[in-house]
């Protein structure tokens, strides 16, 4: 049982979400913590888009979580909030689960289509002017919080990694049962989002809506610029493979397009539901190696060990920063890897007692590491951040 410092007569956590992203449901959304809040440890949750300044709520508020406090409208808002701290007594948190401010001179990579609209050097700005005001930073990863106190110089002891866990009452579905059978033709399931690379965008003539014309966008490969591409290829040609794709068909593959099973986004409530009933056996999470993936997550890796699937990930064949360093060794493969590494791998890891292995280990992952969001472990770790007291397992 938790147990939090609650007798402070606070009973509002404020919640300043900046966006309807899978970003904002995972790491603030869909916490049950926040809608249990009320009922167990005292508080209750209040999820905005705007800041709020009456002083009938901000009497209450116990601590105010700002989500990506990185645009120029935060700085004011951070200002006010920190000028009037001394006043009310709440603490005040930021969260972040991405890279959003320059690492090493290296910014969003050029794939992701959110480099073609983001300014990075404007938000480091921001985060230059708002990150020394805040009590906590919250941060998704290790790396990432690194970075954060190399390039900001903040104190060590206020930045806090909280990692990115999963909600068991959006992935609950029965444990699969062991196999009897190796596993011939696997389903294997591909849930990047287009973010992981860049489709092509024809160019436009001029017009009255576009006097300029539009030059047009070219495609990358991003994520994909390694071997899985062409393994994927490979494997669905030769029908070894029964593979799925979800969300945008990538450009890469429309020479498969007609072999493939392919699935429309859903929102982040239906996201667990559909992954789990395609049934997949396997899925994969290619990465190229630069900062803005080293400072994501391993979600795909937990959502795979929730859905009773197994994952192959890529690490990084120069440092240990990869996200899926965590996976199982039989799993990672390494971004200079061939197709015959891959296959290697992937068709070992289909031997029945191999499989079964991997499929167990995942299981126990999950479990006895605090990955579910409703985990004793998981709590605690949010209680910290919105409480200035001292928490306790008892």
């Amino acid at each position: 049982m938790l147990n939090a410092n609650m007798n402070d007569g606070k009973s509002l956590v404020v919640i300043i979400v900046g966006d309807t992203s899978g970003c904002s449901h995972i790491r603030l959304r869909h916490n049950a913590l926040w809608y249990g809040g009320h009922e167990h440890f005292g508080f209750t949750p209040v999820i905005t888009p705007i800041p709020i300044f009456d002083p009938m709520y901000l009497a209450r508020t116990k601590a105010i979580v700002i989500q990506r406090p990185v645009s120029p409208a935060h700085i004011e808002m951070v200002k006010r909030y920190k000028a009037l701290q001394p006043k009310f007594g709440f603490k005040l948190v930021s969260e972040f689960d991405d890279q959003v401010w320059e690492i090493d001179g290296q910014g969003i990579p050029e794939y992701n289509t959110a480099s073609l609209h983001f300014d990075i050097k404007g938000t480091t700005s921001v985060a230059e002017q708002t990150f020394p005001l805040f009590d906590e930073l919250v941060v998704s990863t290790e790396f990432l919080k690194v970075k954060l106190i190399e390039r900001f110089k903040i104190p060590e002891q206020k930045v806090h990694v909280i990692r990115n866990v999963v909600p068991r009452y959006l992935w609950s579905f029965p444990r699969k049962q062991n196999r009897t059978e190796d596993l011939v033709k696997p389903k294997v399931l591909y849930s990047g989002s287009p973010c992981h690379y860049r489709n092509p965008v024809p160019a436009r003539k001029p017009s009255p809506q576009e006097p300029q014309g539009f030059p047009g966008i070219t495609p990358l490969k991003g994520d994909m610029n390694n071997a899985w591409c062409d393994w994927v290829i490979k494997n669905v040609n030769e029908n070894k493979i029964d593979f799925i794709c979800m969300g945008a068909l990538p450009w890469f593959w429309e020479p498969i397009k007609n072999k493939i099973k392919f699935v429309q986004w859903v929102d982040s409530q239906s996201y667990p539901r559909l992954v789990m009933s395609l049934g997949a056996d396997f899925q994969i999470a290619p990465l190229v190696c630069n900062n803005f993936n080293k400072c994501k997550s391993s979600l795909r890796y937990t959502e795979s060990c929730a859905a009773g699937t197994v994952l192959f990930g890529t690490v990084f064949h120069e440092d240990k920063w990869s996200p899926y360093e965590e996976i199982p060794e039989e799993c990672k493969i390494l971004d200079n890897a061939t197709v015959e590494d891959i296959d290697k791998k992937f068709f070992e890891a289909c031997k029945k007692d191999n499989y079964n292995k991997l499929l167990n280990q995942n299981y126990d992952f999950i479990n006895n590491n605090g990955y579910w969001m409703e985990s004793n472990k998981h709590a605690q770790e949010w209680l910290c951040m919105i409480d200035n007291g001292n928490n306790t397992f008892i």
